[in-house]
């Protein structure tokens, strides 16, 4: 056994063994593919080892490159070599895969002579949701493995795959249920022949086939606003045409051009900004999330039953109360008639239907239903209730946004974006049992200050702008310049087609909302509804308020920068949703971005 650093060189007789030990997950920063790069050249030139076997340590084999580093186009030219040197080695190397092998820890799989997989890997080529291809030869070699069919599938559409179906891909060579690191040992010793993945040709043998499956995932991307799909379908066009080494060339162009595209700006400020918005609360940090079991709604108005219907679908005991028998027996028949939607469209058993309801209580009076022995973790009381006269002891947050203490906004289905209020007075417990329902429901949790909800104040701001402008301009205008921009279609999920081209003059529209969108995150701020500018980028984004590829208001302003930004809300006139908050201009005097206020 060699090193102590991220490449730990291990010798099971004549078979080396280098294990990615760069916790938490193995990511393929600079020292970890330098040091990977080392340990090939040792094994190479020592004449006691007969084969290679490339496994990480701890929960994964790698879950790509780290997109935090500087440098993008200069790290995929360093993980491109590897993934050569890789390849180029004159002893077999085998590729153990275990929990996700992703991105560029992929790619480094591919670039093996065989792989071999735990059952349950997950594998995938994710780079597209960033606006980029990845770059370390997955174009050339993908397509070499598996045909461009499936290859396109993996690249185009992002979406990851588990073991067995890669091995009936032709990704992986074998996968074994168990005992991972024996079958791998076992593999190296079976004295197997390189096989330079470049070298490979099953996946290009039907060439018609290979130029149809190009010509539908061309046809399929027509009008796609991202550039990344087509400049990837071209590198993948590239791999029945050209010699393997131009291919890479290719596919280094092709990431540099669109590593300096304002999409892939965006997104991956939307994927930075939506980490750490989803991150637990910072009053919590680093205690793990209570045990959730059972949850109290007092008050049955709006969206009650839709909460009720979500808990008990998650297995939670639900006490539904409200003093208004009429609101209680609608909010109840509610949750009946969705139930009774879900069976008959075959995502709820009858069964597990019967199993939900005996999971619910009802009552007139929350006491009765407390000193009956229904004792919830959680009370979530709605906006028109009050939590006074409440059993002493119960933990009690607000359904919806929280002037006082804590609450939730609850979404329409799991998936769907909550803001979790932490107003003065709040306790850990509210906290971390409100945070606890979030992950419970499958919700996307963005932790506000008090005076919100976020998304209500980016709505009603947009909504303001548009009527500004439809003082001169006809809404069917504003509505054009906006869904060109990619607004108002869903676009925080999905939504990736615009609706029609940018009609002429539909930028200075689109410009005007925005300023509006950014001058009103900058009250929101200031006031402390919200915490960060990245928080009020991710409300955007997961509420579909903004396509993913913009990166949210507050990154739209960094890109034209805060004097502009001013500039225009000065020249507007007519309506407070354009006010200058003093915010703004204390950081143009300290030159300071919204991302500045990211940090720390």
């Amino acid at each position: 056994m060699q090193g102590a650093g991220p490449v730990r060189l291990d010798r099971i007789g004549s078979v080396a063994v280098l294990v990615l030990a760069h916790p938490p997950v193995n990511t393929l920063v600079g020292p970890l593919v330098r040091a990977l790069s080392e340990a090939l050249d040792t094994v190479a030139s020592d004449p006691e080892v007969d084969a290679v076997i490339l496994r990480g340590e701890g929960r994964c084999f790698s879950a790509g490159a780290d997109i935090r580093e500087a440098g993008q186009v200069a790290r995929m030219a360093e993980l491109g070599a590897l993934c050569r040197k890789v390849e180029n080695l004159s002893k077999p190397v085998i590729a153990a895969l275990h929990g996700s092998a992703l991105g560029a820890g992929l790619e480094l799989a591919m670039a093996a002579h065989y792989r071999i997989a735990n059952a349950a890997a997950v594998l995938g080529l994710p780079e597209v949701g960033l606006g980029l291809l990845p770059a370390a030869g997955a174009t050339q070699r993908l397509p070499r493995l598996v045909g461009a069919e499936p290859a396109l599938r993996l690249l185009v559409g992002g979406l990851p795959l588990r073991a067995p179906e890669a091995l009936a891909l032709g990704l992986v060579d074998r996968v074994v249920t168990e005992g991972l690191g024996e079958a791998a040992l076992a593999m190296a010793q079976e004295h197997l022949p390189t096989r330079p993945t470049a070298m490979l040709g099953v996946g290009l043998r039907d060439a018609v086939a290979y130029q149809a499956a190009v010509a539908a995932a061309r046809a399929a991307d027509r009008g796609n606003p991202l550039p990344a799909p087509a400049r990837i379908i071209e590198c993948v066009e590239a791999a029945a045409l050209l010699p393997f080494e131009m291919g890479l060339v290719l596919e280094e162009t092709a990431f540099a051009d669109l590593a300096a595209t304002p999409q892939a700006h965006g997104l991956h400020h939307a994927f930075v900004a939506e980490r750490l918005a989803l991150m637990p609360p910072v009053e919590i940090a680093g205690r793990s999330l209570p045990a959730l079991t059972s949850l109290a709604i007092w008050g049955a108005e709006d969206p009650a039953a839709d909460l009720a219907l979500q808990a008990l679908t998650a297995g939670l005991r639900v006490a539904l109360c409200d003093p208004d028998r009429a609101r209680l027996t609608a909010a109840l028949s509610r949750i009946a008639a969705m139930q009774e939607q879900a069976v008959v469209a075959g995502q709820m058993t009858e069964d597990s239907r019967d199993a939900a309801w005996a999971r619910l209580a009802s009552d007139l009076s929350f006491a009765a239903l407390h000193e009956a022995g229904h004792v919830a973790d959680l009370v979530l009381v709605s906006p028109g209730q009050s939590s006074l006269g409440l059993p002493a002891g119960v933990v009690a947050a607000t359904m919806g946004a929280a002037a006082q203490g804590a609450g939730i906004t609850v979404p329409e289905a799991p998936g769907g974006l909550a803001e979790l209020a932490i107003g003065p007075g709040a306790t850990l417990d509210q906290i971390g049992l409100l945070a606890a329902l979030g992950r419970r429901l499958g919700w996307r949790v963005v932790t506000v200050g008090p005076g919100g909800p976020v998304e209500l104040g980016l709505r009603l701001a947009l909504d303001a702008a548009e009527r500004h402008l439809a003082q001169s301009v006809p809404p069917e205008a504003i509505a054009a310049a906006l869904a060109a921009f990619g607004m108002g279609q869903g676009g925080g999920q999905g939504g990736l087609r615009p609706q029609t081209a940018m009609p002429r003059g539909g930028r200075v529209l689109v410009q005007t909302c925005l300023a509006a969108l950014a001058a009103e995150g900058a009250r929101m701020l200031a006031d402390g509804r919200a915490r960060r500018p990245c928080d009020i980028d991710a409300v955007a984004l997961v509420s579909g308020l903004m396509p993913r590829w913009q990166g949210g208001p507050m990154f739209q302003a960094d890109q034209r920068g805060l004097l502009v930004l001013r500039a225009d809300l000065r020249r507007i006139e007519g309506d407070p949703v354009f006010a200058v908050s003093p915010l703004l201009d204390d950081m143009i005097a300290e030159s300071r971005r919204f991302a500045d206020l990211n940090e720390g």
